[in-house]
């Protein structure tokens, strides 16, 4: 089936890139699961920071950062999140648009509790 014309071309670096990430997020998943939270946080700071194009790491150490009151860290990967959503060529426009609100919403809701928190 040939490309359509809107579709990025992947390099094969950008592939094996997305797919060691995608195996840190598993792993990082499954050392949450059994309670290794430094582990879990390690291998999804590394997503974050190469700015991984799915949106698990984010949501899950939000989660983690949240549950630890540690709203500086949490907001910092919202604001990640949001910067490489909306750069993102791998997503139509509207997902771009409905990811980037999704993160921006939870952006609010953070520094509202946040703000509760410190009152």
């Amino acid at each position: 089936m040939p490309r359509r014309a809107a579709e990025p071309v992947e390099t094969l670096e950008e592939r094996w890139l997305l797919e060691a990430q995608t195996a840190r997020n598993l792993e990082g998943f499954a050392a949450e699961q059994a309670g290794n939270l430094e582990e879990a946080i390690a291998l999804y700071e590394r997503n974050v920071t190469e700015g991984f194009v799915g949106d698990l790491p984010y949501g899950r150490l939000v989660a983690i950062y949240e549950r630890r009151a540690a709203f500086d860290e949490a907001e910092r990967v919202l604001l990640r999140a949001i910067e490489v959503f909306a750069a993102s060529t791998r997503r139509t426009p509207g997902d771009r648009r409905a990811t980037v609100r999704v993160f921006k919403n939870r952006l609010a809701a953070l520094r509202k509790r946040r703000k509760s928190a410190e009152s």
